[in-house]
């Protein structure tokens, strides 16, 4: 056994089997200081990592109000307590990350959207081996531009920290017109993963808004802002899945939603936990939309988003 080898056999005994150190020098025939010295020398060579988890606020108020106006089978709100928006998606991606450890024992299939939120819940997801579980990207790819928060991306690292597998969409997120949109629904690989998908138990998705300052399709180059700009002259405030919808919920009668390559968003009314996660006040007519429209029925958020929900909901 090589140095690294039993740095890495002694921590997973001490860390997760609760071993102690006199139990593991008994074990290997060494003196219970040298196990302290290698669980040290584990620790600063970044074989384990110590992590000091933090309460995150929630406010129950809120959960609660939210949940009775729109029958949603679970909310968390996070007290965002003057965080920046950056700080408040990691929280958010954190919450996101505990909750769907408290449902995955009973899943095997998790379909996965993209985008900046969705990241932040993969980051905060920690390495935890469940039984036959596959991630399915459901939605197509954005390239090479934005990797790191890309569906594909997203679904491999997912199924590497829960010990499943994971299937790509080979194809893009949006085409330039419907036939070519209808050419590559009928290949074979994005036929099946798409078949597959209606079949999950949990989808993962983001909350996308209309404003351009948010925009994800903006940011990843398939709209410019004058294009999103049209699109909000007819109605739309933001998009699930890359389809654009109305502060009802209604999809829009617009020409980039029949290019999008991906789940039917109705599908996901049939999934038993749709998880969707999105935070500032920013994406408040957004969420309200999807809410509206019944797309999900878990929603991770923050109370500036909610309470100005709330207040739209009122008045709109």
């Amino acid at each position: 056994m090589n140095k690294e080898d039993l740095l890495i056999e002694i921590a997973t005994l001490y860390y997760y089997d609760g071993l102690t150190q006199r139990e593991i020098a008994k074990r290997f025939g060494i003196s219970r200081s040298s196990v302290s010295r290698l669980l040290t020398e584990a620790r600063n060579k970044g074989i384990v990592e110590i992590k000091v988890k933090q309460k995150i606020p929630l406010d129950y108020n809120l959960q609660k109000e939210i949940t009775s106006r729109f029958s949603l089978k679970d909310v968390r709100i996070l007290k965002s307590l003057g965080l920046d928006y950056k700080e408040m998606l990691k929280k958010l991606g954190t919450i996101a990350a505990n909750y769907l450890k408290t449902i995955l024992e009973r899943v095997s299939i998790i379909g996965m959207s993209w985008g900046t939120a969705i990241y932040e819940v993969v980051n905060a997801f920690e390495v935890e081996f469940y039984q036959n579980i596959e991630v399915i990207q459901m939605i197509g790819g954005i390239g090479a531009e934005n990797p790191d928060i890309d569906g594909t991306e997203l679904a491999r690292r997912l199924a590497e920290k829960v010990g499943g597998r994971y299937r790509y969409l080979h194809a893009p997120l949006i085409v330039e017109n419907g036939d070519i949109k209808k050419a590559i629904m009928m290949e074979k690989n994005v036929k099946e993963a798409l078949q597959k998908v209606k079949k999950a138990d949990v989808a993962i998705v983001g909350i996308g808004s209309a404003n351009p300052t948010v925009s994800s399709l903006v940011r990843a180059g398939y709209l410019n802002k004058k294009e999103l700009n049209e699109i909000r002259k007819l109605g739309a405030v933001g998009d699930i899945c890359a389809r654009h919808f109305d502060i009802n919920g209604n999809l829009c009668q617009i020409d980039l939603n029949e290019r999008v390559i991906g789940i039917d968003i109705d599908v996901l009314k049939d999934i038993n936990y749709v998880i969707g996660v999105a935070g500032g006040k920013v994406k408040a007519s957004a969420i309200l939309g999807v809410l509206r429209g019944g797309y999900i029925n878990v929603l991770i958020s923050d109370d500036k988003a909610i309470n100005e929900v709330l207040k739209l909901n009122d008045i709109l």
